[in-house]
């Protein structure tokens, strides 16, 4: 298998993601009708915060700018980037979505300048930052934002887990004969729901 499991693995639409179906309904509406609105998705690492921004922001439909916030987290990074990207209009006509990983690592003067950005670009861009720990991110640039929580109750863990366990199963299936079923599922029960975990430990095992 040359591509990376974490990668293979990854959720292609809402409907392969294990989150509630009110939320995948919601978010695949906002996708289909074009209709984003500026959220902040946040939860535990591997909790499936990027895959979900990667499904709106790799549809054809959008005109949109990747920002990873642990290596760009200053001021100069929204002057320079960002907020010239959202001022001007798409050559395309597309509807405009800058996405923010690991928007947590932004420095304060970075979330300050944001906040005024995202009221002013309204009509012309939509924003989407993902955090492991939204408490870093400022109270006044979160209410700005939609805060959507991917982290799983126990309950939504227990129902999600099998059937997690058998979609993985089938995909590894279909890139390698030597799975070894028992070894998959002990990984994924183990680290379930840590996503990342799981395809980290999947790839040394198998690769």
């Amino acid at each position: 298998m040359n591509q990376l499991i974490s990668e293979y693995l990854r959720p292609k639409s809402f409907q392969e993601m294990m989150l509630p179906n009110q939320l995948k309904n919601r978010l695949q509406r906002m996708l289909v009708e074009q209709n984003v609105m500026n959220m902040i998705f946040h939860g535990k690492p591997g909790s499936g915060k990027t895959s979900a921004a990667k499904i709106i922001c790799d549809d054809e439909k959008f005109d949109v700018m990747k920002i990873n916030g642990s290596l760009l987290t200053g001021i100069d990074t929204v002057r320079n980037k960002i907020q010239n990207f959202a001022y001007s209009m798409s050559l395309m006509n597309q509807k405009k979505i800058v996405f923010i990983d690991e928007a947590d690592y932004m420095s304060k003067n970075a979330q300050a300048s944001m906040r005024a950005l995202i009221e002013e670009t309204s009509i012309n861009c939509r924003y989407i930052f993902t955090a492991n720990e939204i408490s870093k991110i400022h109270n006044a640039l979160c209410s700005r934002m939609m805060p959507i929580c991917f982290d799983l109750t126990s309950a939504q863990t227990e129902s999600a887990l099998d059937e997690y366990v058998k979609v993985t199963l089938e995909k590894l299936k279909q890139q390698t004969d030597s799975v070894d079923v028992s070894r998959v599922e002990t990984i994924i029960r183990h680290y379930y729901p840590d996503h990342r975990s799981i395809a980290n430990h999947l790839e040394f095992e198998l690769n």
